[in-house]
């Protein structure tokens, strides 16, 4: 048999099945005006059948026997998941110098992280941190020594403050820093 047969043979006979239900229509099927309940009548209610009484017996309500403990660190209790968390984003670090020398730029990055082990007693530590990444960035055709990482420029232009005592020449760039929330 083929397709077109088949589906033919299908199709008619849903509609043969269709065809042979019942009528719904209005008028037609259901009780007829003169077998309708009498509204009037005496219908018995359900406290006529209820035989139960509660009464007799004292509602109280159910004591708790089920100590509920978890293994939840403190942080997602506290609303922090993301807390330690590290990322890479768009921010902002303090760059204190450039050379076309490589070994120049790090000799000079040697040099801040020597200021900075001198001098980070004077600094808040909310600028710079307790150990700020101190980096040689090279962008052609320089390597650039950066010092810090920052999510915001507010935050940034504090260190800046700092670091420009030492570094009178020192500015903020932008570039992917890694932080720490």
């Amino acid at each position: 048999m083929d397709c077109r047969s088949l589906l033919s043979i299908l199709v008619l006979g849903l509609l043969v099945s269709a065809c042979t239900g019942t009528s719904q229509t209005s008028g037609q099927g259901g009780p007829s005006p003169e077998e309708a309940p009498d509204p009037d009548a005496s219908v018995p209610s359900v406290a006529e059948y209820e035989t139960f009484d509660p009464s007799a017996y004292e509602v109280t309500s159910p004591t708790r026997t089920v100590s509920v403990s978890h293994q939840v660190p403190t942080r997602l209790m506290r609303g922090r998941a993301d807390e330690g968390v590290r990322r890479a984003i768009d921010g902002f670090r303090i760059q204190v110098f450039s050379a076309r020398d490589k070994q120049t730029a790090q000799d000079f990055r040697e040099q801040v992280r020597q200021w900075w082990e001198n001098h980070k007693a004077e600094a808040s530590e909310s600028a710079l941190g307790a150990d700020p990444p101190i980096v040689v960035k090279y962008s052609q055709p320089y390597y650039r020594v950066r010092i810090g990482a920052f999510a915001d420029r507010e935050v940034a232009e504090q260190a800046l403050s700092f670091v420009s005592q030492e570094y009178p020449n020192a500015f903020i760039s932008r570039g992917t820093v890694t932080v720490t929330n």
